[in-house]
C-alpha cells in the first residue's frame, strides 16, 4: 500500500504559516499532546459527528429528489442518443432497426460522491457510422438544441477529449463521444468486449477507460459509504482552497477520487475524520514523484507533462498514468495546502473542531500584491462558451510560460464578469508570484499565447469572432468579489495567524 509516512520532525519555533514560509524558513509541525487512548477515541467520535454535520450543513450531499432528477437527465439522454443513431443510420440507408447507441456514467456521479452542483459525466457511446465531426457535432448538436430541457450548449471540439457540455433542466453535463468499430454500440459497449475496444481511438480510449477506472474503484474499496463521504470532503475542500481546476493545473475529480481510494484502503475501519486527517498525513509526507497506485506499487518513474511531479496511477492494467495538468507553481500551491490540512487536523489541543477553518475560502485578495488579469470576450453568449471552453483548455501553457520567465502564479479558477464591456465576457485573476527580477510585459506575453490558441483551424475560426486581453493589476484594480474571500469569515486561532505577518516578505514584486 505504499511507503509509510516517516515519523514527525520535532516541532520548531514560531507560529505555523497557511501560505508558504519565505525561502530558508521550515514549517513548524502542528502541536499534538500525549492524550490518553480514551481520549482520543472521544476526540474521534467528536470531530467525525462535527464533520459530518459541516457537510450536510454545507450542502454537499444531494436530497433524494435531486438524485432522482439526475436519474432522469440520465435515462433521456440515452433516448436521445438512440433516437440519433437510429436516424443517422436511416440517412445513410443502413440496418437502422438493429443500430443502436447508448450513453454510460463515470465521474464523480457514477462514484455516488457528487454534490447538488456536481455535474453530470456521461459519455455518448455510438456506431461506426457516427462520425464525431458531423454526426455527433452537427446533427446530435442539432437535435439537442431543440430541446427545451435544454441549455447553454457548447461544443469545445479542440480539447484532447472533444465534448460537447450543456445544462439538461438546470444540471451541467459533460458528454464526450466515443464511436465504436460496430453497428449495435448498445449491446457491443455492455460488457466492454476486448474485440471491440482495442480498435478505438486515443480520445475514446481515454473515456471508456473513464467508466472502466470508475467500476475497478468500486470494487477495491472496502467501505462505499465512507469512501463517498470522504470524496465529497476532499472535493470541498479543493473547491474552497482554489485547488479544483485541472485544466488549470490542480486536481481533476479522478485524482481526488483515487487518492480517497487509496486512503480507506489503508484504514478501513477508520472513521471519517481519521480518514480526511490520514489524507492530510498521508500526502503531506508522500515521496513524489513516487507514484500513487491502487494497485501493485509501481517502481519510481517519471511520466509527461504534469504527471512527472504529482504522479497518481489508474487502477487498470497496464498502468496508465491519470492525465495531469500540474506545474511547479500549481504543484507548489497544492503541497502548500497539504501542509495546511495537515497541521490544522493534527492539532490535538481541542477536542471539537471548527471545520470553517480547513474549508475557509482561499484569501487570493490578502495574498498576493499582483494579478495577471484575464479577459475574454465573444459578439455572443453562446460563442463566448466555446470560446473560454477552448482557451481554458490551453491555459497550461500560459502558466509554463509565466513559468520560464521566472513568475509563479496561483490561477484562480473563479469565472467572474466585468460588467463594463459590452460583449458577453469572462474574466479571471492569477496570483504572481515574482521569483526574481523581471518585467513581465502583457502584450508579449498575449502574443505568445495566441500562437497556441491559434494552433488549428479551429482555435482560428474561434479567434476571428473572439478576443483576450490580459493586463497586470494590483489590489486596487481587482473587483470586489475577490476580496470577499481575502479574510476567514471567523477570528482563526493565534498559531494560524502567522501569513499575515510574513506575506509582504513572501509576495515580493518586481
Amino acid at each position: 500500500m505504499g511507503p509509510p509516512p516517516p515519523p514527525p520532525i520535532p516541532p520548531t519555533p514560531g507560529m505555523y504559516l497557511p501560505g508558504p514560509p519565505p525561502p530558508g524558513v521550515l514549517l513548524p509541525r502542528p502541536i499534538p499532546l500525549p492524550l490518553s487512548r480514551e481520549a482520543m477515541i472521544h476526540m474521534d467520535e467528536c470531530r467525525s459527528r462535527s464533520l459530518l454535520q459541516f457537510i450536510s450543513d454545507v450542502g454537499i450531499v444531494p436530497s433524494p429528489e435531486d438524485e432522482q432528477r439526475r436519474e432522469r437527465v440520465v435515462h433521456e439522454l440515452g433516448k436521445i442518443v438512440m433516437d440519433w443513431a437510429k436516424r443517422v443510420a436511416y440517412e445513410q440507408g443502413k440496418q437502422h432497426w438493429i443500430t443502436s447507441a447508448t450513453v454510460l456514467t463515470f465521474g464523480s456521479y457514477a462514484l455516488g460522491a457528487y454534490g447538488p452542483e456536481s455535474d453530470i459525466d456521461v459519455l455518448c457511446v455510438g456506431p461506426y457510422i457516427a462520425s464525431l465531426q458531423h454526426h455527433f457535432f452537427i446533427v446530435l448538436r442539432h437535435m439537442l438544441e431543440g430541446r427545451p430541457e435544454i441549455s447553454e450548449l457548447h461544443s469545445i471540439e479542440g480539447a484532447k477529449v472533444p465534448l460537447m457540455r450543456f445544462k439538461f433542466n438546470g444540471i451541467s453535463v459533460d458528454f464526450p463521444y466515443v464511436q465504436l468499430p460496430v453497428i449495435n454500440a448498445a449491446e457491443a459497449i455492455h460488457a466492454f468486449d476486448p474485440r471491440v475496444l482495442q480498435n478505438v481511438d486515443g480520445a475514446s480510449w481515454k473515456c471508456l477507460s473513464g467508466v472502466r477506472v470508475n467500476r475497478q474503484i468500486i470494487q477495491l474499496v472496502p467501505n462505499m459509504k465512507k469512501f463517498q463521504y470522504l470524496l465529497r470532503c476532499l472535493k470541498l475542500w479543493a473547491r474552497k482552497r482554489g485547488l479544483h481546476c485541472h485544466l488549470l493545473g490542480f486536481f481533476a475529480g479522478i485524482h481526488l477520487a483515487i487518492l480517497a481510494a487509496y486512503v480507506c484502503r489503508r484504514q478501513p475501519n477508520a472513521s471519517i475524520y481519521s480518514l480526511l486527517s490520514l489524507f492530510f498525513e498521508i500526502f503531506v509526507h508522500w515521496p513524489w514523484p513516487l507514484p500513487v497506485s491502487l494497485l501493485d506499487q509501481p517502481a519510481l518513474c517519471r511520466g509527461s507533462d504534469g504527471c512527472s511531479l504529482m504522479p497518481i496511477m489508474l487502477p487498470c492494467i497496464p498502468q496508465e498514468f491519470c492525465s495531469s495538468s500540474t506545474t511547479e507553481s500549481t504543484f507548489s500551491k497544492i503541497k502548500e495546502e497539504l501542509r495546511r490540512g495537515y497541521a490544522l487536523t493534527k492539532d490535538t489541543r481541542t477536542t471539537d473542531f471548527n471545520w470553517n477553518w480547513l474549508f475557509a475560502p482561499f484569501p487570493y485578495g490578502a495574498r498576493y500584491k499582483c494579478f495577471l488579469r484575464i479577459v475574454l470576450s465573444a459578439p455572443m453568449a453562446e460563442e463566448l462558451r466555446d470560446w473560454v471552453g477552448w482557451v481554458k483548455s490551453r491555459f497550461r501553457n500560459l502558466i509554463l510560460k509565466l513559468e520560464s520567465l521566472g513568475v509563479f502564479c496561483d490561477p484562480d479558477p473563479s469565472e467572474r464578469v466585468d460588467h463594463t464591456i459590452n460583449e458577453p465576457n469572462a474574466v479571471f485573476f492569477w496570483g504572481l508570484i515574482y521569483r526574481r527580477n523581471v518585467q513581465i510585459c502583457s502584450g508579449s506575453l498575449k502574443e505568445d499565447f495566441m500562437k497556441i490558441v491559434f494552433n488549428n483551424i479551429y482555435g482560428k475560426e474561434k479567434c476571428s469572432h473572439s478576443d483576450i486581453t490580459m493586463s497586470i493589476v494590483g489590489p486596487p484594480q481587482l473587483p470586489k468579489s475577490v476580496f470577499d474571500h481575502s479574510v476567514y469569515s471567523e477570528k482563526l486561532p493565534p498559531y494560524m495567524m502567522g501569513h499575515q505577518l510574513m506575506k509582504q516578505s513572501y509576495n515580493a514584486v518586481s
